[in-house]
């Protein structure tokens, strides 16, 4: 599964390429397990077994950025104590990119905790992104051959354009108004735009994120019916099958809805969209792959 993008055509945008995903990406070692852990593999690990999307949720620490989930704090994997910093995530990305350069993998980039946004995206793009040739920061969805060997950022932080030195090339897929919500709203699929700086419109993505459902709602009016029947417009599609709650773990969730997911047969080249997991295995990320070709 390291190299599946390779037989992929350069002149296909990645947002119709189905993708595995996963969702809180770094949470193997992480503060307060049951209730935030949402993997058992570290981010090479899963970049190895096929994902290609990265959920990195972050926290100013000093001059660096570590990676959390909510108020909780990941850990790397030689240590309990040792906090997961970002720039551990992106040396995994970048040795997997060295490894195996027909591959690319979308970053989505969130605060998660700590200071704003914008506070936030200036410390990632003074320490990590600028002058870094891997990152592919245009706010538009690239064909594959342009990004081959690369991240594309997805950013979920807010900019402060008021700061000149922020373009629409340098500042990644602007998703910072994610849709959150309700979860007795009455349709879980809500479609948002993606605005150039000056604010006109350039794209649209549908996201499916209700992370507040019980496990049998997540399944049976959330994940299911958009796998059944995806959106087949234009543009982005990401289908989150993560949930939780205070009772209720990760795993627990991901246990229901992988075991229902399991026996619905996926077509060949029909277009599934992202499909974003907790404790994905590497047959269900060949699972997704495989409708591909």
């Amino acid at each position: 599964m390291n190299n599946w993008m390779k037989n992929l055509a350069d002149e296909i945008k990645i947002s119709e390429i189905n993708l595995p995903g996963t969702h809180n990406s770094c949470t193997k070692k992480v503060q307060f397990s049951y209730l935030s852990k949402c993997h058992d593999l570290s981010i090479y690990e899963q970049l190895s077994i096929g994902v290609r999307y990265l959920d990195v949720r972050v926290e100013i620490f000093s001059d660096k950025l570590k990676t959390v989930h909510g108020i909780t704090d990941c850990y790397t994997t030689h240590g309990k104590k040792e906090k997961l910093l970002l720039d551990y995530v992106l040396d995994d990305c970048k040795n997997f990119l060295k490894e195996n350069p027909s591959e690319t993998i979308v970053l989505c980039l969130k605060r998660d905790d700590g200071p704003s946004s914008e506070e936030t995206f200036d410390l990632f793009y003074n320490n990590y992104l600028k002058n870094e040739p891997l990152w592919f920061t245009e706010n538009r969805i690239p064909v594959l051959g342009e990004v081959r060997g690369k991240m594309v950022l997805f950013n979920r932080c807010h900019v402060d354009f008021k700061n000149e030195k922020y373009t629409d090339r340098n500042t990644g897929l602007r998703l910072s108004n994610w849709p959150d919500l309700p979860k007795n709203a009455e349709k879980y699929l809500c479609s948002a735009p993606i605005y150039n700086k000056d604010e006109t419109f350039t794209e649209t993505y549908y996201l499916q994120d209700m992370y507040k459902l019980s496990p049998k709602e997540k399944w049976h009016k959330a994940v299911h019916p958009l796998v059944k029947n995806p959106p087949q417009e234009k543009g982005l599609f990401l289908n989150y099958f993560s949930a939780a709650n205070f009772i209720l773990s990760p795993r627990i969730y991901a246990k229901y809805i992988l075991k229902n997911y399991r026996k619905i047969p996926l077509q060949k080249h029909k277009k599934y969209g992202w499909l974003i997991f907790d404790f994905p295995t590497k047959k269900l990320c060949q699972n997704v792959i495989s409708t591909n070709f």
